[in-house]
């Protein structure tokens, strides 16, 4: 047994372990909390309604699902699994699986597999947060595949590169002629260098460095040449962040599955929308309305007691056939159209869709490399010749819920192990086009080996190049609010089952501290506030409830990733005797908090008890290098109209 096939089969028992924990934990929320509860939490919708319903590419269904209670905090978004119920979440015979697909105001779109139950489409049912069986099981078919891959094959060739037993290879740089005029030397090296890839490149893309921007000359450079490309993430977020970059650059990509932020452009350019301008989809919707006027027909005759059974069957398997037959057409539809595309967009695991089929691609380029677990990343990289791998392995790792797993290897990417391995087959992404040069100087020196340049273009912006009025008491880009003594104490949050900790106190100062910046004239869709805590976030939301109604957006470090504000506001929650950090020892996330603003960064912390933690400690002497430090002794941070 070679060195990669050992590694797969290893792989493929810490992804067991993983499903079992998954599977565990979404059971164990359905058993430790009442429905109520978990409504209350975000975590489930009871009482719920079809609203409506459409047939969909792949032999899937669309339901339109209307709850009788909207939760304030819904957890589930595009891509999570789901579990339609009417007797029992666990019962298989109660229960039906299904995956969100989209939301819609108090509405939510999700999608199953083949026909709709009758019990669905005429009766009360529930809906809870699942396990994603179908992502696991997606999982282990690409492990079983790479492992078995036939010798001299694609995959064989390829797996040697990933698991250590081959090194990369290059052919001859092309040409630096870049479609995009405006990547600067490091952007436009990296694309040469993964154009020149025979098999795997890798390019490390710190925050505000324009790595998808330097995927998107990728795959235009690979798509202008008549070659085929699949462009993935891990999240549904990332894939349409990469797909609208591609979209405004003149690729005509075609998305799998549905757009997690609703982006005009891009939802058009999904499968399902293109499929219903279609001359099938006309004729499969004016089956489908054939088909729910039968069933209607069906129960009004069956519950006057004018039908019998057999009638009742009888026009039941009319309507199914009418949809079998819609089904069919959209399918021929559906091939037409993948056949067509030179651009795909889905998730790495959406890249084992049905839809696919044995669609092969001349490149797998595979965006945030650094969160997408290998069992993942095989199932999208099993459909190219050549592969890109971008990312940053400072930022977000991959989710892994058994921790056991994750240090025996599951939570180290195949992007980390290769630039470990083969540093010459990446590209250091270096000019950063985000941060004011005070807020770059931690990141840079901490995790990228002082790298980091500040484009002129950002080096100096600050918020009163914006009109915003100047705060004398907070002045310049990187200040520290120091509730330190303030006896704002972090405590566990009430029932709820995430484990979450909040710390009213402070969410009362970071709530003044927001409204002080806004008070200076800076609009309510450029300011940010990240927490590390879904209770403190659900506080906050509370205490800036008309702020957020104006747009202000509050979220939680693994929300903003990839994203960025003109002014961010972080809430370290963290506060107590015991000396316990909590999200500050995590190195990575908070990396990521401290690099999503442009021009201010504001941190409330309480330096007492973060202070002992080495990064923290390290970033405080960035602040007293570069920034401002002050005390929330000091006042109590009212608006400056108000001061």
């Amino acid at each position: 047994m070679n060195r990669a096939e050992t590694r797969l089969d290893t792989l493929a028992g810490l992804w067991r372990r993983e499903r079992d924990a998954a599977a565990a934990r979404a059971k164990a929320r359905r058993a430790g909390l009442s429905l109520p509860e978990r409504v209350a939490n975000g975590d489930a919708l009871a009482d719920c309604v079809v609203d409506d319903l459409t047939l969909a590419a792949g032999g899937r269904t669309l339901l339109w699902v209307q709850p009788a209670q909207w939760p304030e905090d819904l957890r589930l978004s595009a891509g999570s699994p789901a579990r339609l119920w009417w007797t029992h979440p666990d019962d298989p015979e109660g229960s039906l699986r299904a995956v969100v697909a989209r939301r819609r105001a108090q509405r939510l779109g999700v999608m199953i597999d083949g026909e709709v139950p009758d019990r669905v489409l005429n009766g009360q049912f529930n809906l809870d947060a699942d396990d994603p069986l179908q992502t696991f099981a997606r999982g282990d078919a690409a492990l079983a595949r790479w492992r078995n891959a036939a010798p001299r094959s694609a995959e064989a060739r390829l797996r040697g590169v990933l698991f250590g037993e081959a090194a990369p290879v290059f052919g001859p740089l092309g040409p630096d002629a870049p479609l995009d005029p405006a990547l600067n030397g490091p952007q436009r090296a990296a694309v040469q260098r993964a154009l020149a890839a025979e098999d795997v490149a890798f390019i490390h893309g710190p925050p505000g460095t324009g790595k998808t921007r330097t995927l998107v000359e990728v795959v235009r450079r690979a798509a202008a040449a008549g070659e085929r490309v699949l462009a993935c993430a891990m999240s549904n977020t990332a894939t349409d962040h990469l797909g609208v970059g591609l979209l405004a650059a003149g690729v005509p990509v075609v998305r799998l599955g549905h757009p997690a932020r609703v982006a005009d452009a891009l939802e058009a350019r999904s499968l399902d929308a293109l499929l219903a301008n279609t001359e099938a989809a006309q004729l499969a919707r004016r089956w489908q309305g054939e088909a729910r006027d039968l069933r209607r027909r069906a129960f009004n005759r069956r519950d006057r007691g004018t039908a019998g059974r057999s009638e009742f069957r009888q026009l039941m398997n009319e309507a199914r056939a009418l949809e079998r037959d819609g089904r069919d057409q959209l399918r021929a539809a559906q091939q037409v159209i993948l056949d067509g595309a030179s651009v795909v967009c889905c998730t790495a695991a959406g890249a084992d869709s049905g839809l696919l089929g044995a669609q092969a691609f001349d490149w797998v380029v595979l965006d945030e490399a650094t969160q997408v677990p290998d069992p993942l990343a095989l199932v999208a990289l099993s459909r190219g010749a050549r592969v890109v791998l971008a990312g940053d392995p400072e930022q977000l790792p991959p989710t892994v819920i058994d921790r056991e797993a994750e240090r025996e290897g599951l939570g180290v990417t195949l992007f980390e192990r290769l630039a470990a391995a083969h540093p010459g087959a990446g590209t250091l992404l270096q000019v950063q086009h985000r941060m004011h040069a005070d807020l770059m100087v931690f990141p840079s020196e901490r995790r990228y080996g002082g790298q980091l340049i500040a484009h002129p273009s950002v080096a100096q912006h600050t918020l009163a190049d914006l009109g915003v009025v100047d705060d004398p008491l907070r002045p310049g880009a990187l200040i520290l609010i120091d509730c330190a003594g303030k006896g704002c104490a972090d405590e566990a949050a009430e029932g709820v089952a995430d484990g979450s900790t909040l710390n009213p106190g402070q969410a009362e100062r970071t709530a003044a501290e927001v409204r002080r910046l806004l008070s200076r004239g800076l609009p309510v869709a450029d300011v940010g506030v990240i927490t590390p805590y879904r209770a403190q976030r659900r506080r906050l939301r509370a205490l800036l409830a008309s702020e957020v109604a104006d747009g202000l957006e509050i979220d939680t470090v693994d929300g903003f990733q990839g994203r960025e504000k003109q002014a961010i506001v972080l809430d370290l929650v963290r506060s107590n005797d015991a000396g316990q950090v909590g999200f500050v020892a995590d190195r990575r996330r908070l990396n990521v908090a401290l690099t999503r603003a442009k021009r201010c960064l504001m941190v409330i912390a309480d330096t007492a008890t973060l202070g002992a933690h080495g990064d923290f400690a390290d970033w405080l002497t960035a602040v007293e290098a570069h920034g401002t430090w002050a005390s929330a002794w000091n006042d109590d941070a009212p608006p400056l109209d108000e001061g």
